[in-house]
């Protein structure tokens, strides 16, 4: 069973989520609004019909929804989206904390109308850790062909070579290569390096001599399967050759521009760490078309097929 939270609802979270459902049907039980996603099958020109339910269940004839409301002006950040965003997220982690679900799969929101609404917000990641307790979590961006974690990821970019610590990199190579393993694959990662020619002996940068590849080695006593700092200008075209099957990035620019560069509507936001799966759209709510009916459902769909993929298989360390 996977848990859908709709997304703001004055967003394209509501048409990418009808459009996905629409094209394929999954175990699922959407968080959200039913008139809102009545609408939104309307305007897409989908036939679903949505029935209220108070917990996760599976419905031969129709998609199961928990409604919590949401119906508010499409296109622009409002508080009243926001906090609808919000309870969303929460009611979502909270039913897959409890085990009435497999896995929670996100739709897009958006961090001003949250923040509008009263409550500190810096995105779905730290949210879900903070209501998981605690856990350390990393951000991963899949393609088929690329897959790409994130030692940092909302920071200024000053910050990022102070945050880039052993322990840092440690933790996201562990998660990424227990996500390969989830997905049957054998770990052949690679790390970036922070500077260019991976600092080139010191001249452009001494973090690669101090930090990285000190690091690099200790992992590879460890058992993990890794190689670097390498550039990165050179490392993603390695990558998508077939020689990693995962790139450690040490910043959000590092990491999101390949990956969306690649692909842009198909990309899956997945987040390592969590004691359950957890994927995302790999895009935001898209006011200026909101309400269109033209909104790529590519994202959501790759979303659901992972998330439906990765439920239930089980962590294994070198």
């Amino acid at each position: 069973m996977i848990v859908l939270t709709m997304g703001d609802p004055a967003g394209i979270g509501p048409e990418v989520v009808v459009k996905a459902l629409a094209k394929k049907r999954f175990p699922v039980t959407v968080i959200g609004s039913i008139k809102v996603l009545e609408e939104a099958a309307e305007l897409c020109g989908v036939s679903i019909e949505f029935k209220s339910v108070d917990e996760p269940k599976a419905l031969e004839n129709a998609v199961a929804v928990i409604d919590l409301g949401g119906e508010v002006p499409k296109g622009k950040p409002t508080p009243e989206a926001g906090l609808y965003a919000y309870r969303y997220i929460v009611k979502g982690a909270e039913l897959v904390m409890k085990g009435k679900a497999d896995a929670l799969v996100t739709g897009p929101v958006n961090k001003l109308a949250v923040n509008l609404a009263g409550i500190k917000f810096t995105g779905h990641t730290g949210l879900l850790a903070d209501l998981a307790g605690g856990v350390k979590t990393k951000m991963l961006l899949y393609l088929d062909e690329l897959r790409v974690s994130h030692v940092t990821t909302h920071i200024p970019l000053r910050q990022v070579p102070e945050v880039v610590t052993p322990d840092e990199v440690i933790t996201t190579v562990k998660l990424t290569s227990e996500f390969l393993r989830k997905l049957g694959e054998e770990p052949a990662m690679a790390l970036a390096a922070l500077n260019p020619h991976a600092g080139e002996g010191g001249i452009m940068g001494n973090e690669e001599e101090k930090i990285l590849t000190p690091t690099v080695k200790r992992l590879r006593e460890m058992g993990y399967e890794i190689e670097g700092p390498l550039p990165s200008d050179t490392l993603f075209y390695r990558a998508l050759k077939g020689e990693f099957n995962a790139v450690i990035v040490l910043y959000h620019d590092q990491g999101h521009i390949p990956v969306k560069l690649l692909g842009f509507e198909r990309a899956v936001n997945v987040t390592l760490g969590l004691p359950y799966v957890r994927t995302s759209v790999d895009h935001g709510t898209a006011y200026d078309i909101a309400g269109k009916g033209i909104a790529s459902e590519k994202s959501m769909l790759n979303a659901l097929t992972l998330a439906e993929k990765l439920a239930g298989k089980t962590n294994r360390d070198p």
